[in-house]
């Protein structure tokens, strides 16, 4: 891709972002990144999530087309949260997940992109790397921690509401890491 068609791709997912943040449809807590990395020449962001806390009712596996969220978060949880979700099931598979954070950046060319990713993995982003060098450079920033386990079927759980404490403990240890990472991220590129 050449700078010029480069810059109009960029100026043109830029107004698509300004749009969304005015719609209040990207999460708050990763702008300040993304508008780091999108006033680099360089680069400019695609797509992105802070992370999140998610329990979700599928059909079956992999249908995610007729998910049903039960509950959502971008922020730690209260075991409240978690077991108020779970009243709003009412058939399929329940899934609890806990995702860090993601963020897909186009760049200029290889060169930024290997020193994006080398700053985003000594940041703790260790699962960061190109996506696709064909007709754009994209380069995924992710970082390792996450769960993603089934926990009932049918509004009925596989275990014993006495452990739900425990996985919101763990969900929220894998946002805390999020933040963590993000404001390292951010500091670096600066």
């Amino acid at each position: 891709m050449n700078n010029r068609e480069f810059n109009f791709n960029k100026n043109e997912t830029l107004k698509k972002l300004s749009d969304a943040k005015k719609e209040d449809k990207v999460d708050k807590d990763i702008i300040p990144l993304l508008d780091l990395i999108n006033i680099n020449d360089n680069y400019y962001t695609s797509s992105s999530c802070f992370g999140r806390i998610v329990i979700i009712e599928l059909p079956k596996i992999g249908d995610k087309k007729n998910a049903r969220f039960l509950g959502k978060w971008h922020r730690e949880i209260t075991t409240e949260d978690f077991e108020k979700a779970l009243t709003n099931s009412k058939k399929g598979e329940i899934w609890f997940l806990a995702q860090s954070p993601i963020l897909h950046v186009i760049s200029k060319d290889l060169d930024s992109g290997d020193k994006l990713i080398k700053k985003a993995v000594q940041c703790g982003f260790k699962n960061s790397g190109f996506r696709s060098v064909k007709k754009n450079i994209v380069i995924e920033i992710a970082s390792t921690e996450r769960i993603d386990m089934p926990i009932g079927l049918d509004k009925n759980l596989y275990f014993k509401k006495q452990y739900i404490p425990i996985l919101v403990r763990y969900a929220n240890e894998v946002m805390k890491k999020s933040i963590f990472k993000i404001t390292k991220f951010e500091d670096s590129l600066r």
